[in-house]
């Protein structure tokens, strides 16, 4: 989608759904927390980091960088807003400002990049939807290498007819979509990074009793 026609597209979108945005926020600050935006660094176009905006559904309380370890912290609120995507909303503001596509791969933290050749999924912006979007939306999870794989496939098949599909796709898949799957247990790399994660735990340096 030409760039001034996706702003404009943005725009028309966030007058028409800023009721809704600021009912969800409201009720987000009551039942999740205030302030109700979550920020994270997410890596955009040519590999520059940004910060990412979305409404929290997750209490505060201690974080692993991985949501799918923290299930404890999403209470009944925040699975609604991630079964809806309403937790979404604020990534209009992303793509009216240039940060983000509507369609592109998935915008993920430099963390999760690491060790893998990320140079031509760069190559765009991260999008609002795209394949392993729709993926998630199917399945309810969706693997790290998987996701790559529907990243790349997107970046070379792109075209404004496949944009179309993709969001249209999206829109028809979030009436139907699985619960995202919260299970630490539910893939591999969620499982190596749970024993990375109690790895580096055990190897932190304890403080010593008072002795009396």
């Amino acid at each position: 989608m030409p760039r001034p026609l996706e702003a404009l597209a943005a725009f028309v979108l966030i007058v028409i759904t800023l009721p809704l945005t600021l009912a969800v926020l409201l009720i987000s600050s009551i039942f999740i927390g205030f302030p109700p935006f979550h920020l994270s660094k997410r890596i955009g176009r040519y590999g520059v980091e940004y910060t990412h905006l979305k409404i929290r559904s997750m209490k505060s309380g201690r974080e692993t960088g991985r949501v799918f370890f923290e299930a404890h912290r999403i209470n009944f609120w925040g699975r609604l807003l991630r079964r809806s995507h309403l937790d979404e909303l604020p990534e209009l503001f992303l793509i009216l400002t240039g940060r983000m596509s509507f369609v592109g791969p998935r915008p993920l933290p430099a963390s999760l990049l690491r060790d893998l050749d990320t140079s031509l999924r760069e190559t765009v912006r991260p999008g609002w939807t795209g394949p392993a979007q729709l993926c998630l939306l199917r399945k309810g999870s969706l693997d790290k290498r998987l996701q790559m794989r529907l990243d790349y496939h997107y970046v070379r098949s792109r075209s404004p007819c496949y944009d179309l599909r993709i969001l249209m796709a999206t829109f028809a898949g979030v009436f139907r979509s699985r619960a995202v799957n919260l299970d630490p247990g539910g893939s591999a790399d969620r499982i190596v990074f749970a024993k990375d994660l109690e790895r580096d735990e055990t190897s932190l340096p304890h403080e010593q009793e008072p002795r009396s």
